[in-house]
């Protein structure tokens, strides 16, 4: 087929002057391949019968020859058979006529029955094989359109005769006729099919949609041997002329050079127009998803209000003003029909949505190339009621220098029930959707909630029954501010004084003149301040308590002067600016107030720290125990001195003397311990109980965790003196499946030891991943990675739901959940890139498209 291929493409580009000399280059390459066929087939000539020898010797003769050449084989055939019969003139002269149909049924059938071979009929008994062109004929007359490996089968290969093989004979015209295989090598596009004992037409087969033509080289086979060539009756000539067989030939060159990688797609070889369309159609389209790129990363809502017809949005105005600079664009807008524009929310919806299949493919990605990682996952409402399930994934991202913890959002999962078995079931069913492989799940990060921690049935227990491999860390954030929610509210005098400075929060939030007053107060006083007004406190806000503890004792006599004015000037108001006023005026509040603030304030910093994403576990437990002997060390030190002295000067700023409570007689509900001093009072009925609360909430809830997989942290070089054979063997026990080089292991703990014997000793596990190398140390690379991976906190998630807030709002609360985590991937992952490319091949691939893209 491929000297076909080329033989017709040097034809179309020959001139008059060199036909002569075409014709001879042709005739050489047919005697060649001829003599390559003789040679391979030399045994089966020799076993033929005389007449045949000199029948097929006399046609290999004239098979070199051109138009006279075939003239004069015909002449001699009709010699050899004497003068054709009246009735055999005019079957024949009806058969060139048709162009190779036989002139009536009983001729056919008459030559039917005269085919033998050794005695016994040609018929359906005889086996196919498998390049015999009948395979596909069938299909062909049904009107089944073939394939493309078998419509390269039919162009490629042929039946050759095996050696020994006669050809079958036909009684035409008086004489025993047969297929001369010398046909094929003047015309290629020729397939014998040997279990018919007929020709076909390869190119026909495959590509001829001329109806009525052709008739015996599609569906019945050419078997007219007699009239086979020669330019007065030549049926084969004929044929290879004919239109349906000149289109037929263009069509199977175009589609074997395609499936070459010669030429590309059909359609935009017809039409060069039709490639000049596909590329407009995909610059137009890359425009409006730049739009919807830049939009949804800086989070600007898409749509607007409706103005008659046309919507009045931000997708709508930046599409539009990006046309008036890109020429494709504003055609596209301007011809486009008004329900193929692509601009419409629901191709808004389908590309934000491939947006964010392309930003979790990066990540996935990643994910799979650090192969361990934990899920973090926390729940909460959007502003329509839907619960949403945010999940994240922490993991080891890089290596060398360049090795980081990543806490990845995912997306978004709605519940339809909030019990622990619907919870686990979208956990694990999510993540094996996104393409995870769920046996790499090495740790579980939830919050406190009985749904999620609890140990016989809650999420972290049925995950962990399918993986026992991921274990469950409560979030350190979460823990952090319970010690301060129970610090705050356990305590009577402190949970009183929590609730007054709550109160005044809100008094002046909820005015914009009541918060300018207390700015311009502030101001007149000489105070400089980050926040206005005193921030509102919140139980998940951690940081909140400090923060507004912080505010209100930096603007204690601004806001004393304020309530103090308000009560006598602003009569809507004055009641409750009256008592508040007489609240603040409690010495008790004041010392209070002054007090926890110094506590908090030790805390804050660590709140901070537990939001950042490279921090590990065992650092997490370090700062939360140094911090709590810092404030245990409170009691010892001049604490209690230094807050009395700052409560004196705040209290005398506003006139109030400092005094302890009256004592009663019985007294069931508050400190009842005899002091001499107000001082005394204050640091043994309140100071004291509240460090202590402090100290004994920290130690509960950042108890020292010694749990097989935080084991690998006595790796880090610092700590390698603390690693006893005890740690060692329950470490090596549970890290045993996921090591690369198990049988070496406790050998290459012991050069790991040797090697950190002298000189400066890293103190946290990811400085040692990016400082040293550790290509000989590969099984405790893989422990202090999966270490790594152990979850500390769930702020990723909480970030999450921050984003889904400023996502959602009260004007976008119809918003779809896909649409809904499709723009919060774009607007979390803002430093990813997306590939604009691969989004607009995943959108034409995602369904049936109007506009034409074509992409494979």
């Amino acid at each position: 087929m491929d000297a076909f291929l080329s033989k017709k493409k040097k034809d179309k580009d020959r001139d008059g002057d060199s036909k002569q000399e075409s014709k001879e280059d042709e005739r050489e390459n047919r005697e060649s391949k001829l003599e390559h066929r003789e040679e391979s087939h030399s045994e089966m000539e020799g076993e033929r019968h005389t007449e045949d020898d000199e029948a097929q010797r006399h046609t290999v003769e004239e098979g070199g020859q051109r138009s006279a050449e075939d003239d004069e084989a015909q002449r001699h055939t009709v010699e050899e058979g004497g003068q054709r019969s009246a009735e055999d003139d005019e079957a024949q002269r009806h058969t060139v006529e048709e162009g190779g149909q036989r002139s009536t049924e009983n001729e056919y059938s008459r030559e039917q029955g005269n085919m033998e071979i050794g005695g016994e009929e040609i018929g359906s008994s005889c086996p196919q094989h498998p390049f015999d062109p009948v395979r596909v004929k069938n299909k062909v007359i049904n009107g089944d359109a073939l394939t493309d490996d078998e419509k390269k089968s039919v162009l490629q290969n042929r039946w050759l005769a095996p050696q020994g093989y006669s050809y079958p004979k036909r009684t035409l015209g008086g004489k025993q006729l047969m297929y001369n295989r010398q046909w094929e090598i003047n015309y290629e596009w020729l397939s014998y099919s040997p279990s018919e004992d007929a020709a076909y037409c390869a190119t026909c087969l495959c590509f001829n949609k001329v109806k009525g033509k052709n008739f015996s080289f599609l569906t019945k086979g050419f078997t007219d041997w007699k009239n086979a060539v020669g330019d007065k009756r030549g049926v084969i000539p004929r044929h290879s002329h004919s239109e349906g067989h000149q289109r037929a030939t263009e069509l199977a060159e175009n589609f074997m050079l395609i499936t070459q990688g010669q030429k590309k797609d059909i359609k935009s070889v017809i039409s060069k127009q039709y490639d000049d369309k596909v590329m407009a159609n995909r610059k137009a389209l890359l425009s409006i998803i730049d739009s919807i790129v830049c939009l949804g990363k800086r989070n600007v809502p898409f749509r607007g209000n409706w103005e008659g017809s046309s919507e009045n949005g931000n997708f709508n105005y930046f599409v539009n003003w990006k046309a008036q600079f890109d020429t494709t664009l504003k055609q596209h807008l301007e011809t486009a029909a008004k329900n193929a524009k692509y601009i419409s929310p629901q191709i808004q919806n389908d590309l934000i949505a491939c947006c964010a299949e392309d930003i979790r493919e990066t990540l996935i990605n990643n994910i799979k190339t650090a192969k361990f990682f934990t899920v973090l996952a926390d729940e909460s409402m959007d502003i329509s009621g839907i619960e949403q399930l945010s999940l994240c994934v922490r993991y080891v991202s890089g290596e060398g220098e360049s090795s980081e913890i990543r806490e990845d959002f995912l997306g978004f999962c709605p519940l339809t029930q909030q019990d622990a078995k619907t919870i686990a079931t979208v956990i694990l069913r999510q993540l094996t959707e996104w393409g995870l492989h769920t046996e790499y799940l090495r740790g579980q990060g939830y919050d406190g909630a009985s749904t999620m921690s609890g140990h016989v049935s809650g999420v972290q227990k049925r995950i962990s029954d399918v993986h026992p491999r991921a274990m469950y860390t409560h979030c350190r954030s979460h823990a952090l501010n319970l010690v301060v929610v129970h610090g705050c509210s356990d305590l009577p005098i402190v949970r009183n004084t929590m609730s007054i400075i709550e109160e005044i929060a809100v008094f002046f939030s909820g005015s914009s003149a009541r918060k300018g007053a207390l700015e311009a107060e502030t101001s007149k006083e000489g105070q400089t301040t980050k926040k206005s007004g005193i921030p509102l406190m919140s139980d998940t806000r951690w940081s909140s308590r400090s923060t507004t503890l912080s505010a209100f004792v930096e603007k204690f006599t601004a806001v004393h002067s304020v309530l103090e004015k308000m009560g006598v000037e602003k009569p809507s108001v004055s009641a409750k600016a009256a008592t508040l006023r007489h609240s603040m005026e409690s010495f008790e509040t004041i010392i209070t107030a002054v007090m926890v603030n110094e506590i908090l304030g030790y805390i804050h910093p660590l709140t901070k720290l537990l939001q950042t994403t490279n921090l590990d576990i065992l650092t997490a437990y370090e700062e939360a125990r140094n911090m709590r002997q810092v404030i245990a060390n409170q009691r010892e030190d001049k604490g209690s001195r230094l807050c009395f002295e700052k409560a004196t000067a705040l209290a005398n700023s506003i006139g109030v003397v400092p005094a302890k409570r009256r004592v009663s007689v019985r007294q069931t509900y508050r400190a009842n311990v005899t002091t001499e001093s107000v001082e005394d009072h204050y640091r043994i009925n309140l100071f004291y109980p509240f460090l202590d609360h402090i100290t004994a909430q920290l130690d509960e809830r950042f108890a020292k965790n010694n749990k097989p997989p935080i084991l690998a942290s006595y790796l880090v070089p610092s700590s390698l003196k603390c690693l006893t054979p005890a740690r060692e063997d329950e470490m090596l026990r549970w890290y045993h499946e996921d090591l690369p080089d198990q049988d070496t292991a406790r050998q290459e703990i012991e050069r790991w030891r040797h090697k950190f014997e002298d000189g400066p000793l890293p103190s946290f596990a990811l400085e040692v991943l990016q400082k040293h190398n550790l290509s000989f140390f590969p099984n405790i690379k893989c422990m202090l990675k999966i270490f790594l991976t152990l979850p500390v906190t769930t702020c990723a998630c909480e970030r999450s739901f921050s984003a889904m807030r400023r996502l959602k709002t009260w004007l976008r609360s119809t918003m779809s959940n896909d649409r809904l985590t499709g723009l919060a991937m774009m607007h979390v992952h803002q430093k990813v890139e997306v590939d604009r490319e691969n989004i607009l091949r995943r959108w034409d691939a995602s369904g049936h498209r109007r506009i034409q893209l074509a992409f494979d």
